[in-house]
C-alpha cells in the first residue's frame, strides 16, 4: 500500500545564474520557503496540493521502516520555470530539519511545483514521534534541472509603445531572467528623444514594479534617471536614462583590484546615495557590485531588490557574501541591512575576497585588514543587527575614517650647524641658530609644529654675538610652552619684532646689530618674517628657489641694474645691508618682510619631500645657489645635508662665520 502523508511540505525555488540577474541571485516572494497544509487523509497517488497546480506522487517506505518516517521528494519544472526542491514530512519530523533546504530554496507562488519520489536520497532517520528530537545526519538531495523561466518574446526594431508610442525600441540587447533589455528612443514632452535602457518584464514581475516605484519617488545623481513606466499587453516596462558605462562595474573593478584610495571613494559614494534612499523611505536588500556602474559619479543600476523601511519585506532574499543575514527571514526592514551591505563591500575590497557565507570572522578582522581604523568600521557594519550601528552613524564614521586616511601630516626632520670660519680678523662666532620642533596627538589628530631661526651678528660691530645671541633668545620665550592644537602657532613677523626689542635693549648704546630669518611651519603650512641678508631656501621637485629678498647695498644694485649677479658675487659692499636689527627698538609692518613680499601669498603649503635651507651670507656668499641645490639633492640626511654644506664652505676658504639650518618635509600617517 502507498504511505499515508500529511500535515507539511516545503517546495523551493531558484534560477539558475543569470536567468534572473547578473549573479543569479533569486529574490522577491518567489524565494519564500513556504509551508502547505496537506489533508489528513492519505495521499494516493498523484494529489494535488490545496493552493493547486503541484502534485505529490507518494513515496511508499522501505520495508520495516515506520511509517511516520519523512521522505525526500525532488521537483520538476513547472509551467512557470520554476526549478524546486521538496519535501513531504509526517508530524514527527522537526520543522528545523527543513532549513537547510530553505536556505537555498523558495516557495512557490500560487502553487505551481510538480513534485516527484526521490529515486536515491539521503538518509533519514525515524524520528520517534518526537517533533523537537534533533535529527543527525540527514541529508537532502537536490535536482538542478534546465530552466524553463521564460521572458516575454523580444519586441522587434521600430516598435513604438507606451501612451502616444513614446517609446521606439532601437534594437534588443539582452535577456536577464524574465527581463529583456532594449535600446530606446523616448520622446520628451519638450524637446528631441532621448537615449534609452528600456526594460520590460510580465505585468506580475515585481522587482520592475519596485524599481519603478523608487525612481518615481527619488531623485538621485547615482541614480538612473526614469523617463517612462507604464504597463501595455501584459507587460510592464520601464525606461531608463542610458549610460554608457565605458568603465564597467564595481564587480569587474573588484575582481581586477581596487587599492585602498579607490575602496574609501566608492563606499562613500554608496553611503550618500543609500541616504538618499533612506530619506525617501527605502532601503536597498541586494545590492551587489553587478550592479553598480561605475562612473562620475557612479551609478547603482538595479534598484529591484528595494524594500520600504519599517515594514517587512516581500520575500526573503539572499546574496551570497552581501546580503545582511536577516534579509534571508523576511525580517522588518530597519536600513541597517544596507549598512551591512556597505561593510560587506569595503571588506572586499580591502580583504580580497567576498565576506563568507557563514559570515565574517569578526575577532580576525584586524589580521585581515591592516589598515588603522578599517577593522573598527567593518566591525560596526558587519555584526549582528542589534548591535550594528544605522546608516547616518555609518557614514559619519567612514567620512572620518577616509579624511584620516587621506591626511598625511608633515613631520620635520631637521639639522643646523655653524662655523666660525677661516678669517682671522673674525675670532668669535657672532652667527646663532635656534630650531624647535613639537608634536602632538590628540583626539585622533596629529599635528606637528617647528621654529627655524637663523641670526646673523653683523660683523665688524662691538658685540655681534650678543645682538645674535639676544636675538634667538627672544625668538625662543616668544615661542610659548603650550603646543596645544587651540593654541595659535607663533607668528614669525612678531617673533622679529621681539628680537629686535631684545637687540635695541641688549646694545645699551653700542653699534650692535643683527640680520635674522624666521620661519614658522605648522601643521605642514609655512610662514616667514625676515629682516637683512639671510636667506630662506625651498627645494622643490629639483629646483631650488629663494624664498627671502636680501635687504643689501649689493642686492638693490643688482635690482635697479647697476650689477649683474655674477658681478654681485664677491663686491667689496656685500657686507653692507639696508635693514637689521639693533637701530631701531619698534619696526614697521613694512620693515619686515613676509612671503607676500616676495611671492604674492603669506603662507606656502609644503610637500612631502620639500626641503627647506635657512643660512647666513657666510655659506651663500661662498656656495652659489646651483652648488647649494646639488649638496642638497646629493646628500641622504638633513645632518648629511648639514656636514657637506660646511665642508665645501671652508673649503672655499670659509671668510665668514657661517650657519645654516636643512628641514626635509616627511609625511607622517595620521591614522
Amino acid at each position: 500500500m502507498p504511505a499515508s502523508f500529511s500535515r507539511r511540505i516545503r517546495v523551493g525555488m531558484a534560477r539558475k545564474p543569470g536567468e534572473h540577474d547578473d549573479d543569479g541571485v533569486a529574490v522577491g516572494p518567489e524565494v519564500v520557503s513556504t509551508p502547505l497544509s496537506l489533508p489528513d487523509t492519505p495521499l494516493v497517488g498523484a494529489a494535488s496540493l490545496p493552493e493547486g497546480g503541484a502534485t505529490v506522487a507518494p513515496v511508499t517506505p522501505p520495508p520495516g521502516e515506520p511509517s511516520s518516517e519523512a521522505a525526500i521528494t525532488r521537483a520538476t519544472p513547472t509551467e512557470d520555470g520554476a526549478e524546486s526542491v521538496g519535501s513531504v514530512a509526517s508530524p514527527g519530523v522537526s520543522d528545523d530539519w527543513f532549513g537547510d533546504a530553505a536556505a537555498t530554496t523558495g516557495g512557490v507562488p500560487d502553487g505551481g511545483g510538480i513534485v516527484e519520489p526521490l529515486s536515491s536520497g539521503g538518509e533519514i532517520p525515524p524520528t520517534a514521534g518526537d517533533p523537537d528530537a534533533e535529527i543527525e545526519g540527514a541529508a537532502l538531495d537536490e535536482l538542478v534541472l534546465p530552466s524553463t523561466i521564460r521572458s516575454p518574446d523580444p519586441l522587434t526594431e521600430g516598435v513604438t509603445l507606451g501612451p502616444g508610442g513614446v517609446v521606439s525600441i532601437e534594437h534588443f540587447l539582452d535577456t536577464r531572467g524574465r527581463l529583456n533589455r532594449y535600446r530606446a528612443l523616448v520622446q520628451q514632452e519638450a524637446g528631441p528623444a532621448v537615449p534609452a535602457e528600456l526594460r520590460e518584464a510580465p505585468v506580475a514581475y515585481p522587482d520592475l514594479r519596485r524599481e519603478s516605484a523608487v525612481l518615481a519617488e527619488v531623485r538621485y545623481a547615482m541614480l538612473p534617471r526614469q523617463l517612462a513606466a507604464f504597463e501595455q499587453d501584459g507587460r510592464r516596462y520601464l525606461a531608463v536614462e542610458w549610460r554608457d558605462d565605458k568603465r564597467g562595474t564595481l564587480a569587474e573593478a573588484l575582481d581586477a583590484g581596487l587599492d585602498t584610495a579607490q575602496a574609501i571613494a566608492t563606499v562613500l559614494q554608496l553611503a550618500q546615495v543609500l541616504r538618499r534612499l533612506h530619506a525617501g523611505g527605502w532601503s536597498l536588500l541586494g545590492l551587489q557590485p553587478a550592479h553598480i556602474a561605475l562612473g562620475e559619479p557612479l551609478c547603482i543600476t538595479q534598484l529591484g531588490t528595494a524594500a520600504r523601511i519599517g515594514q517587512g519585506s516581500e520575500g526573503a532574499l539572499s546574496v551570497a557574501g552581501y546580503s545582511a543575514p536577516e534579509v534571508a527571514h523576511q525580517a522588518l526592514v530597519t536600513g541597517k541591512e544596507d549598512v551591512y551591505t556597505l561593510g560587506a563591500l569595503l571588506y572586499r575590497a580591502l580583504v580580497g575576497v567576498p565576506v563568507p557565507e557563514q559570515g565574517p570572522e569578526l575577532a580576525a578582522l584586524g589580521a585581515l585588514v591592516r589598515l588603522p581604523g578599517a577593522p573598527q568600521l567593518l566591525d560596526a557594519a558587519l555584526v549582528p543587527v542589534d548591535e550594528r550601528v544605522d546608516l547616518e552613524t555609518f557614514y559619519q564614521r567612514l567620512l572620518a575614517f577616509k579624511e584620516r586616511w587621506q591626511r598625511r601630516v608633515l613631520a620635520l626632520e631637521v639639522a643646523g650647524g655653524t662655523t666660525v670660519g677661516l678669517n682671522r680678523s673674525r675670532p668669535v662666532n657672532e652667527d646663532a641658530h635656534v630650531q624647535v620642533t613639537r608634536s602632538l596627538a590628540q583626539h585622533e589628530r596629529v599635528a606637528f609644529r617647528a621654529l627655524l631661526c637663523v641670526v646673523d651678528g653683523m660683523g665688524g660691530m662691538e658685540a655681534g654675538e650678543v645682538a645674535s645671541r639676544a636675538a634667538v633668545q627672544a625668538v625662543l620665550s616668544g615661542v610659548g610652552s603650550d603646543p596645544g592644537h587651540d593654541t595659535p602657532p607663533p607668528d614669525p613677523v612678531a617673533l622679529v619684532q621681539a628680537a629686535a626689542r631684545a637687540v635695541f635693549d641688549a646694545a645699551q648704546g653700542r653699534a650692535v646689530g643683527a640680520t635674522i630669518t624666521c620661519a614658522v611651519v605648522d601643521d605642514g603650512v609655512l610662514t616667514l618674517g625676515h629682516v637683512g641678508d639671510t636667506r630662506a631656501y625651498l627645494l622643490r621637485d629639483g629646483t631650488l628657489a629663494q624664498l627671502t629678498h636680501d635687504h643689501s647695498l649689493v642686492a638693490a644694485m643688482v635690482a635697479s641694474g647697476v650689477l649683474t649677479a655674477e658681478e654681485s658675487r664677491g663686491h667689496p659692499d656685500s657686507n653692507k645691508v639696508l635693514r637689521s636689527l639693533g637701530g631701531q627698538r619698534e619696526l614697521g609692518e613694512a620693515y619686515i618682510d613676509t612671503l607676500a613680499t616676495t611671492r604674492g601669498v603669506g603662507t606656502l603649503q609644503l610637500r612631502e619631500g620639500d626641503v627647506l635651507l635657512l643660512c647666513s651670507d657666510g655659506v651663500w656668499g661662498v656656495l652659489d645657489d646651483s652648488t647649494l641645490r646639488a649638496l642638497l639633492l646629493g646628500a641622504g640626511s638633513c645632518t648629511a645635508n648639514v656636514r657637506t654644506i660646511l665642508e665645501r664652505v671652508l673649503a672655499g676658504g670659509a671668510p665668514d662665520n657661517a650657519t645654516l639650518l636643512v628641514a626635509r618635509c616627511i609625511a607622517m600617517p595620521s591614522h
